[in-house]
């Protein structure tokens, strides 16, 4: 019997909460195609982002809890209109706000302050906070990319993020002079250069 082969996911947006919405094939199409078909291909997609350790990874694979597929993709369906706003200048819609709030607030109630492994470049103990599988239970990867997406919207990463004008995906603009359009040269981009090509080629026909 044939392997299914699973979707690769192209991580492209240079943060991984913007990866996330960028789940779905093309956001413009009428009929987006979506990775997350179900809940294994979060799961995946949740270890290549580091949103999930292998341990949690196969924790979670046991349990399977497929309510928070549905949940996932609220969670990205709220994100990108949150994301769209800000892009274009305006603030969240009230609802979207206080949404994204309580998920914020679920997050940090499963959330606890660990005290991490001393290293030898700095003699004080570091601590760090963390969304745990003990704490979140089956909203694991849920929570942690709610908190992601929360920390970058209130960062001058915001500045930075682009939506992409040929497929709707969003991503970090790093470039020096902030010119990157697309989300990727190799697709879109060349993508874009054929319809000008043959938009160009077009005009000079009906001259």
């Amino acid at each position: 019997m044939a392997q299914i082969r699973r979707y690769q996911f192209k991580l492209v947006g240079g943060h991984p909460a913007l990866d996330f919405i960028n789940t779905v094939h093309d956001w413009t199409a009428p009929e987006p195609r979506d990775y997350l078909t179900e809940f294994a291909d979060a799961i995946r997609f949740g270890e290549a982002t580091g949103f999930l350790t292998r341990a949690e990874d196969l924790r979670l694979r046991r349990r399977m809890p497929h309510i928070e597929l549905t949940r996932l993709r609220e969670l990205r369906a709220l994100l990108k209109r949150i994301f769209e706003t800000r892009l274009s200048g305006q603030a969240p819609r009230k609802m979207d706000f206080g949404k994204l709030s309580a998920d914020l607030a679920e997050a940090a109630r499963a959330s606890r302050l660990i005290v991490a492994s001393r290293t030898h470049r700095s003699p004080r103990v570091p601590m760090i906070r963390e969304i745990t599988a003990e704490n979140a239970g089956d909203a694991l990867l849920r929570l942690r990319i709610v908190e992601a997406a929360a920390a970058l919207l209130v960062s001058d990463g915001m500045l930075r993020v682009k939506s992409c004008p040929t497929c709707g995906w969003f991503f970090l603009d790093v470039s020096k002079n902030r010119s990157r359009r697309w989300c990727s040269m190799d697709t879109c981009g060349a993508v874009a250069k054929a319809r000008r090509y043959y938009r160009r080629l077009k005009e000079r026909v009906k001259r």
